[in-house]
């Protein structure tokens, strides 16, 4: 069989049940980002599609959806990202339909330095894997296993009234001014994370947990958690001084309103490490179920 092109398409609802049609799995992963509209969407066929890449705009990353390992390897063995992932889409894409995208966007139109593929399924890791060690130096997929949770929201009324019992009035959406003091605490911080991380304490869908420092009087942030461009939440933080006093259920249950409230029809989804079992405890009883498992893939030339 030859390699596959993968075609720029302009992704729907309708395109959305025909994955599901033919047998994709977490299609909530697909609308819940396409919703937000920071994503570029390519598939080897628009009739027939066995293979899905949404392409991040603001954290550059790529997530790939796959019904055919067959199909996904000639589609990755056709790939030359020597030149940059979006330069052979360059005149296809259009720009103004894109509502947010940072620096970072503009490298993968030459071979970028770094390259991340998100969420990786772990039956399709040893493909990407085998055909990025052509383009990339150094190619790290050791950042652990995750687990894929969801929230059922078959009884949603109920739901968010129990979320409401966790809120009291110290829990309060990110400002971007919060943006530096995040960035600072994020595990994953680097040259150009600065950029997703004031896009996403922007945003209404997001959390902090505030309480008033007694020697200067101002409200100290302690705890939070935001929202990532593909639209799952994550990066729950606290501050080591205050952790064990119920503040990460406080915030979680806030992002979690927002997150029904914006996006009502959408399942809300996160990512957790397997041997985080403090975060994982804390969304089951919040009513998250495990999906799937996945792994995080990071090339670099640095």
């Amino acid at each position: 069989m030859d390699s596959i092109r993968l075609q720029l398409f302009k992704q729907d609802e309708a395109f959305n049940t025909l994955l599901e049609t033919r047998g994709f799995k977490q299609i909530f992963r697909v609308e819940n980002p396409l919703e937000l509209g920071n994503v570029l969407s390519f598939t080897d066929s628009t009739t027939e599609p066995n293979v899905l890449f949404l392409f991040d705009t603001i954290s550059c990353d790529i997530s790939i959806f796959t019904i055919n390992l067959e199909i996904l390897d000639k589609v990755l063995e056709r790939i030359d990202f020597s030149i940059g992932f979006l330069t052979p889409y360059k005149n296809e894409i259009n720009y103004q339909n894109i509502k947010y995208k940072t620096p970072s966007f503009d490298s993968h139109f030459k071979h970028s330095e770094t390259l991340t593929f998100k969420a990786v399924p772990l039956d399709i890791e040893e493909i990407i894997l085998k055909y990025l060690k052509k383009y990339y130096n150094t190619l790290r997929n050791n950042f652990g296993i995750f687990d894929s949770f969801y929230l059922p929201i078959d009884n949603k009324e109920e739901i968010i009234a129990k979320l409401n019992e966790n809120i009291d009035e110290n829990v309060s959406i990110l400002t971007v001014e919060d943006s530096e003091y995040v960035n600072n605490n994020w595990p994953y911080r680097s040259d150009e994370s600065i950029h997703f991380i004031k896009w996403a304490c922007s945003q209404e869908v997001s959390a902090s947990y505030r309480i008033k420092n007694e020697e200067t009087g101002e409200k100290e942030l302690v705890s939070w958690i935001l929202m990532y461009p593909d639209a799952s939440i994550g990066s729950l933080f606290s501050d080591p001084k205050y952790r064990g006093k119920g503040f990460a259920r406080k915030v979680s249950s806030l992002i979690i309103l927002k997150k029904l409230r914006s996006q009502p029809t959408q399942l809300p989804y996160l990512f957790i490490k397997t041997d985080n079992v403090p975060s994982q405890s804390l969304m089951r009883s919040l009513g998250f179920k495990t999906d799937t498992q996945v792994k995080w893939i990071v090339c670099s030339n640095k």
